[in-house]
């Protein structure tokens, strides 16, 4: 998981402007059937799911899934994602559903990324933990900015970097909030686990080849060389499928 760095919304959210003030008038008008879950809104992915949503996103992803760091593969299936979950949160596994959701984050920018479906439908879902449960914002009218998500966001301002390290291919959480990232997002799966150490032992190749010696190398062992370097290179950009994985494999090799 790296962080995602995204550039100003795309248009298209404007239209949820007026939805989202219309839902908050529904809310301070029946709140108590909204905090029952007997009411519920009407968050239309036709906005926040729009293509011209899903093509900033996934160009600010790099093609990737913003969890997983998956590359999207053509006509791969994928959601528009909300962090802080539209429709209603749990503070974890067999925990009470917490109605509503953050109904008035549906269409902000801020909230939204571009996820893989297992990453969003099999392990994250609607679940949204926090450090402090008393802090969870309830409605429009609570604070988000006072409650500290165990779950990283991938646009910050924590980094997951500094957060989520790689032991050869598996994920492993160096603070509370990243080993709450792993287990809810499912960052260690079995699927997860064997396409990165795959992708890991292509670049262990790569790794040795890049090491052989030059000195008395034959023009053919030099091109060998030079390509393993600049397959590794690559390999460890923001744009390459697993970065995060690659940069704690090379910096261990240092």
């Amino acid at each position: 998981m790296i962080r995602v760095v995204k550039p100003d919304a795309p248009a298209k959210l404007l239209e949820g402007i007026h939805p989202t003030a219309a839902d908050c008038l529904l809310y301070d008008g029946d709140s108590a059937a909204y905090d029952a879950g007997t009411a519920n809104f009407e968050i239309s992915s036709a906005i926040y799911g729009h293509a011209e949503v899903k093509d900033v996103l996934r160009a600010a992803q790099h093609s990737k899934c913003c969890f997983c760091e998956g590359m999207f593969e053509a006509n791969a299936a994928a959601d528009v994602e909300h962090f802080r979950p539209k429709k209603y949160a749990q503070q974890g596994r067999r925990q009470a559903k917490l109605y509503p959701g953050y109904y008035w984050l549906g269409y902000v920018w801020s909230n939204l990324y571009y996820s893989c479906q297992v990453c969003n439908r099999s392990h994250k879902k609607n679940f949204f933990p926090l450090g402090d449960p008393a802090t969870r914002a309830r409605n429009h009218h609570g604070d988000v900015a006072a409650e500290a998500p165990l779950i990283l966001d991938p646009g910050g301002p924590l980094d997951p970097r500094d957060h989520i390290r790689f032991d050869d291919e598996v994920a492993v959480g160096a603070t509370p909030q990243g080993k709450a990232t792993v287990d809810y997002v499912g960052l260690n799966r079995l699927p997860l686990i064997e396409a990165r150490l795959e992708w890991f032992q292509i670049l262990d190749l790569m790794r040795c080849a890049a090491a052989i010696p030059e000195e008395g190398a034959t023009l053919e062992t030099l091109q060998t060389i030079a390509d393993a370097r600049a397959f590794l290179a690559e390999a460890v950009l923001p744009t390459s499928k697993f970065s995060a994985m690659v940069e704690d494999m090379l910096a261990g090799a240092a």
